[in-house]
């Protein structure tokens, strides 16, 4: 009998998910940047403007968790927040020149951290494109993918 555990698909993405978290971290400490922030940098860099939900959403952060974050933002001139020019009761968030800068230096590091830790990996793109697809299908809604017989 084996002693270890069986692994399921769930467990090895967490685990997968969380050893990346960790490394990526450790490479943002370096600009004193924690992978949340990262993340929601990440999303505002598009210039668009985005909702707290879009952003809660992409940031995978509870909403006052993401709302403390963006407060810190804001604070140290890396975002601000402005009404919704097509709905003035939304407010959306945008990066600052300040904040544009931040994202460049930590997307680098991030970027650093995730080559290095796929490196010896072969066929990354493929991971990434099943994973891409895996996620889009799980967000189905739910009975819209039904298991072969």
């Amino acid at each position: 009998m084996s002693s270890e555990l069986p692994r399921d698909l769930p467990q090895l993405l967490s685990s997968a998910e969380r050893l990346m978290t960790r490394r990526l971290a450790a490479a943002l400490e370096a600009e004193g940047c924690s992978v949340e922030e990262w993340r929601v940098l990440s999303l505002l860099s598009d210039g668009r403007g985005h909702t707290m939900s879009d952003v809660a959403e992409y940031a995978l952060m509870p909403a006052p968790s993401l709302t403390k974050l963006v407060d810190r933002l804001v604070s140290g001139a890396l975002a601000y927040r402005r009404k919704d020019p097509g709905d003035g009761r939304r407010i959306l968030v945008y990066l600052s020149a300040r904040g544009r800068t931040r994202h460049r230096v930590a997307a680098t590091l991030a970027q650093l951290a995730q080559e290095q830790a796929l490196d010896e990996m072969a066929g990354v793109q493929e991971l990434v494109d099943g994973l891409s697809r895996l996620e889009f299908l799980l967000g189905r809604v739910p009975g819209q993918v039904r298991a072969e017989r």
